[in-house]
């Protein structure tokens, strides 16, 4: 199975805040290359109660980062031609097509996979399928609200599963 999964962390509860991306490709069931950078937003985007509580990501973190914007050649390039997937995909692909309408971007978002319901199909009777208890159950190294991080959990679980 080839894919790749990403993840995006928020500044707040807006589709258009992310701060930070983690991009992992997947080719023939291996993890083959991995792309993670902060992304550059305005400081009166972070709220400090969310930051405390999910990432701890700041704008003081970001300031000298990319933007969405210079970002995107990149990021449409380590994709290339295949499916994304993510966990609670339709969190991702939203916060992914809010970042491309800000930037004033055209792009067509592929095909996408969601290892949330293929751990739910795959695992039923673990207590709940949130990334942090499949990775768990799994054994999979989890710096939880890393993009990287969960980029990578991502991808191992939709292997497994």
């Amino acid at each position: 199975m080839d894919f790749c999964a990403i993840d995006f962390e928020t500044a707040n509860r807006n589709r258009n805040s992310a701060c930070s991306i983690g991009l992992v490709r997947v080719v023939q069931d291996k993890l083959v290359d991995e792309f993670h950078s902060l992304i550059n937003q305005a400081d009166t985007w972070f709220r400090p109660d969310w930051i405390e509580e999910i990432h701890g990501i700041t704008a003081e973190t970001t300031q000298d980062a990319p933007t969405f914007a210079e970002l995107w050649p990149t990021i449409e390039a380590f994709i290339g031609v295949l499916p994304l997937a993510a966990h609670n995909a339709r969190f991702d692909m939203s916060v992914l097509q809010a970042m491309l309408e800000e930037a004033g971007i055209e792009y067509e978002i592929p095909e996408w996979i969601c290892s949330l319901k293929a751990a739910r199909s795959t695992w039923p009777k673990l207590p709940n399928h949130r990334l942090p208890t499949v990775a768990g159950y799994l054994g999979i190294e989890l710096d939880h609200h890393d993009a990287m991080a969960d980029a990578r959990a991502c991808a191992r679980i939709l292997i497994e599963a």
